[in-house]
C-alpha cells in the first residue's frame, strides 16, 4: 500500500487535522509501512502482545520471537528536483490512535492533555531528523526500521528504584496505531528553527511534552511549505490476549505454605517467566469483619432457603454467633488452578468444615499493566441464588486496579484535589494527585435502584413470635418478593472524589448516552466512588456454559457490557468525564469470588452473617480474556 501526501481526503482519517498552505510536491512519496509484518484481522494489519520476558522490560513490538531482530521495516522514497544532488532530512513518528485525545483544542492550540497520549519515534527518543542518501531524478529508496516500546520519552519518573527505564510502567497501548514521516530537504532542518521537543521528544515545551502529531498536522509544522508530511495508509491493530493456561505465579507477599504447588502453579523463576496471572490476596480490612451463624450448608442445592435466613435471623442466638472475617487461602494454588489445554484458570471458594469455619474470597490477577483498552473477559462464574432465590453471599466481581508503577500517578485534580487515601474516611487530608484507581463490575443479590436521601429504609423490627410466619421477615425489600431470580450488576468508577467534573454531583444523577439514560449515584461530596446499577438474570449470567463482560476504558468515558457473545453484549453502565474523573494510570485485570460484609450494601435483602458456610466448593472459570 502507498502512502498519501498531507491531502484533504486522507486527513478526514485524522480527528482534528489540518492541511495547512500547500507544499511543495514530489520529492518525498511512496511511504510503505510494515513490510516485513502480513498478519491482519479484517483488512488491517495486526499484532498480539507477545508476554514472554515482558514482565521486566515491558512490552516490544514486535519481540525478537515474532519478527528478525525484532523490528519493523518501512520505506519510502525521495527525488531530488534541484538537480543537485541533495540529501533530505526524516523522521519517524507512531501514535496509538484510539485511546488518545484529541490533537487540537477548541482554540486550534495543542489540547491540554494531548502530551498524555502515546506516541513516539526512534528507540533513542533525543535522536532527531536522520539523513537520507543523495537523490536523483529518478529518485532513490530509504529503508530503515523501529519498533514500538514501552515508555517512548525516557521519562524520568517511569525509572525504577536504583534509577533504570522501568518500560513495563508505561507500556504501549492497544488498539490501532498510525505513522507518519515528516520530510525536508537537508539544509531546511536549520532553518526551520524546530522546537527542541519535536526532534528530541524527551524534551519539555514549556514546562510539558509537545504532541508531533499535533505540530505538524495542526500546528506550526503544517504551515511549511519545504516540509512534506507522509501519513502510511497502513494502520496496525494491537491486541493483548494472556495465555490463561500458561501458569500462576505466587509472589512472595503470599503465604509461604507451597503444599499446594505445581508445574502449573507456584513460585518457581520457570513459572514466573511464562506466567501472565498471579493468585490474587485480597486486602481484608477490619470493616470486613461480621458475626455468622455457625451453620454448614449448600445453598445452591436449595439445602437452605430465605425462610430459613429470617428464622436464623431473628432468633439464633447471638453469643452463639462465631466472628471471623473474609478470608485467604492458607496454602497458594490451593483454589487457582491454570489449565494448560482449555488456556482456562478455576477459582474455588473451599468448602468448610465444622470448627473450620471458612468463607474464603478467591481470585487472580494479572502481572501486566496497561492504560486504557476494551478488556473483554469470557467466563463461567458461580451462580449466585438457588431456587428459592436464596444468596449463596458471594459477589463475582472483575475490576481493573491501579498496578503500582513507577510515575503512576494521576492527573492533577485541579478543584479541590483527591482524597488521599482509599480508606480514609470524610477527615481524610486532599492532595493534588493519588495513584489509586479502580473500575469495576461486582455482581450480587442488592437493590438495582438509585437509594434516595432517606436510603436505607427503616424497616419493622422483628418480633420473637415463633409461630408468626410474618413475624421472622426481616425486611420487607421489594428486592426479594418482586425481582425472583435477578441479581445486581453493579459499575463503579473510583475517582477519589475529585471534584473537577463540571457535573461532578451527590445524590442520584442521570447521564445519557446514545438514548439510554443510566443513573449515577454517590453518597457525599468525600464519597470516592461512582456506581450504576442495573438488574440482570443469575441464570442468564451464569446459568450457561459461558458469558462475556467486558470494560471499556477510556481517555474520556467508560463503558460497561455484558452479553452471552461478543456480537450480543448490551451497555449496562456509562460514565465520562463530565461526571467523574477517569483515570489515566496503568492497571491490572483481577477477577474473584469474594465475601463482602453486607454492611457496604445498603438494602440487602440478605445478611451475610445469616447465611451459611459452604458445604462444598464453589466454582467459577476463566476462559478467554481479549484487550483490544
Amino acid at each position: 500500500m502507498k502512502a498519501a501526501h498531507l491531502f484533504a481526503p486522507l486527513l478526514l482519517l485524522w480527528a482534528g487535522c489540518s492541511t495547512g498552505p500547500v507544499r511543495e510536491k514530489g520529492y518525498a512519496h511512496d511511504l510503505r509501512m510494515l513490510e516485513n509484518w502480513t498478519a491482519t484481522r479484517g483488512d488491517i494489519k495486526a499484532i498480539d502482545l507477545d508476554y514472554a520476558g515482558a514482565l521486566d522490560s515491558g512490552f516490544v513490538i514486535p519481540s525478537r520471537r515474532q519478527v528478525p531482530g525484532g523490528t519493523f521495516s518501512f520505506s519510502f522514497t525521495v527525488r531530488d528536483t534541484t538537480g543537485k544532488a541533495q540529501r533530505f532530512r526524516y523522521k519517524l513518528y507512531y501514535l496509538n490512535d484510539t485511546y488518545k485525545f484529541a490533537h487540537a483544542g477548541a482554540d486550534g492550540a495543542q489540547h491540554p492533555l494531548a502530551h498524555e497520549n502515546f506516541y513516539g519515534s526512534w528507540e533513542h527518543p533525543t535522536e532527531g531528523f536522520r539523513l537520507t542518501p543523495s537523490a536523483n531524478e529518478e529518485g532513490v529508496t530509504v529503508k530503515d526500521v523501529f519498533r514500538i516500546r514501552g515508555d517512548p520519552r525516557d521519562q524520568q519518573e517511569h525509572r525504577d528504584a536504583n534509577g533504570r527505564p522501568a518500560r513495563w510502567s508505561r507500556n504501549p497501548r492497544v488498539g490501532e496505531y498510525v505513522f507518519m514521516v515528516v520530510v525536508m530537504p537537508e539544509e531546511h532542518l536549520e532553518k526551520a528553527a524546530l522546537p527542541a521537543a519535536i526532534s528530541d521528544i524527551s524534551a519539555l515545551e514549556k514546562g510539558r511534552y509537545a504532541d508531533p502529531f499535533w505540530y505538524w498536522l495542526n500546528g506550526p509544522g503544517s504551515k511549511d511549505p519545504k516540509v512534506q508530511v507522509l501519513l502510511a495508509e497502513e494502520r496496525l491493530q494491537v491486541r493483548a490476549r494472556p495465555d490463561l493456561g500458561a501458569g500462576i505465579h505466587i509472589t512472595n507477599e503470599a503465604p509461604t505454605n507451597g503444599t499446594a504447588f505445581s508445574t502449573q502453579c507456584g513460585t518457581s523463576a520457570e513459572i514466573s517467566e511464562r506466567a501472565a496471572f498471579e493468585q490474587f490476596i485480597h486486602y481484608v480490612d477490619p470493616s470486613t469483619r461480621f458475626e455468622n451463624i455457625p451453620l454448614i450448608a449448600d445453598v445452591l442445592a436449595n439445602e437452605y432457603t430465605p425462610s430459613d435466613h429470617d428464622r436464623y435471623r431473628c432468633f439464633f442466638p447471638a453469643d452463639q454467633m462465631v466472628a471471623l472475617r473474609p478470608m485467604t487461602t492458607t496454602a497458594p494454588c490451593a483454589t487457582v488452578i491454570s489449565d494448560p489445554k482449555k488456556h482456562s484458570i478455576a477459582l474455588r471458594n473451599p468448602a468448610s468444615t465444622y470448627g473450620n469455619w471458612r468463607k474464603e474470597n478467591v481470585g487472580i490477577i494479572s502481572r501486566h499493566g496497561l492504560a486504557y483498552g476494551k478488556y473483554s473477559i469470557k467466563c463461567k462464574l458461580t451462580h449466585l441464588l438457588n431456587d428459592s432465590d436464596m444468596w449463596v453471599g458471594l459477589t463475582n466481581a472483575i475490576w481493573l486496579i491501579y498496578d503500582g508503577a513507577p510515575g503512576g500517578m494521576r492527573r492533577p485534580c485541579e478543584k479541590d484535589g483527591y482524597m488521599a487515601n482509599y480508606y480514609g474516611g470524610d477527615t481524610d487530608q486532599r492532595v493534588p494527585s493519588v495513584a489509586y484507581s479502580e473500575i469495576d463490575f461486582e455482581i450480587l443479590k442488592t437493590p438495582a435502584y438509585c437509594p434516595d436521601k432517606s436510603f436505607p429504609p427503616s424497616y419493622p423490627q422483628q418480633l420473637a413470635l415463633p409461630d408468626d410466619r410474618a413475624a421472622w421477615v426481616h425486611s420487607t425489600s421489594d428486592v426479594r418478593t418482586d425481582h425472583p431470580g435477578m441479581v445486581t450488576v453493579a459499575c463503579t468508577n473510583w475517582d477519589m472524589a475529585c471534584h473537577s467534573p463540571e457535573r461532578f454531583a451527590v445524590g442520584c444523577q442521570p447521564i445519557e448516552k446514545d438514548g439510554s439514560t443510566f443513573v449515577s449515584h454517590r453518597w457525599d461530596s468525600n464519597y470516592r466512588a461512582l456506581t450504576q446499577k442495573s438488574e440482570a438474570s443469575d441464570k442468564e449470567l451464569f446459568g450457561g456454559d459461558h458469558y462475556w463482560f467486558e470494560i471499556e476504558w477510556r481517555p474520556e468515558e467508560v463503558i460497561w457490557r455484558i452479553g452471552p457473545e461478543l456480537d450480543q453484549l448490551r451497555v449496562v453502565g456509562y460514565m465520562d468525564r463530565s461526571v467523574t474523573e477517569i483515570s489515566n494510570v496503568q492497571m491490572r485485570l483481577i477477577v474473584t469470588q469474594e465475601y463482602h460484609n453486607t454492611r457496604w450494601w445498603p438494602g440487602t435483602p440478605y445478611d451475610q452473617g445469616f447465611i451459611p458456610f459452604p458445604s462444598k466448593d464453589l466454582v467459577g472459570e476463566v476462559l478467554d480474556v481479549i484487550i483490544e
